[in-house]
């Protein structure tokens, strides 16, 4: 177990807290829970809404990659285009940018910027499906 002590303003989202943490801790942000007395906190709260002061304890929990107790392998994702969908596979260790390159040489586009998303959320190349939870099955979404 490891104590940190981090300071925020009052009016500031939790959600800097999280993606410091991921920052500290080389996780996706999305993997961080924050907790009050067992209770998850919503990224969107801030201190002041939460009635927060100097005394109180936010504990911090780094949820497991879904399979990570699994065998750890290649998961089947699809990604979807606005006109097509296409079936690829990737090891969840290896890092999106190698799946991003490959729909794009298998749709022709070249170095065409294009724009990852999965859950909403847009993709950087560094991050891997290990970090964002992915399974086998999920849907990667592309914009040009």
């Amino acid at each position: 177990m490891v104590f940190l002590q981090l300071s925020t303003s009052q009016t500031d989202p939790l959600q800097r807290v999280v993606e410091h943490m991921g920052q500290m801790l080389k996780v996706h942000p999305n993997r961080i829970l924050l907790l009050l007395r067992d209770q998850e906190l919503a990224a969107d709260a801030t201190p002041a809404r939460l009635g927060l002061g100097v005394a109180d304890i936010i504990d911090c929990i780094v949820e497991t990659a879904s399979g990570e107790s699994a065998d750890i392998g290649n998961l089947q994702l699809r990604v979807q285009g606005k006109d097509k969908s296409s079936q690829m596979e990737i090891t969840v260790r290896k890092p999106l940018e190698t799946l991003m390159n490959h729909y794009r040489q298998a749709q022709g586009l070249g170095r065409c910027k294009l724009v990852f998303h999965f859950d909403g959320q847009r993709l950087m190349e560094n991050w891997t499906p290990e970090d964002l939870g992915m399974e086998s099955g999920d849907v990667i979404e592309v914009w040009i």
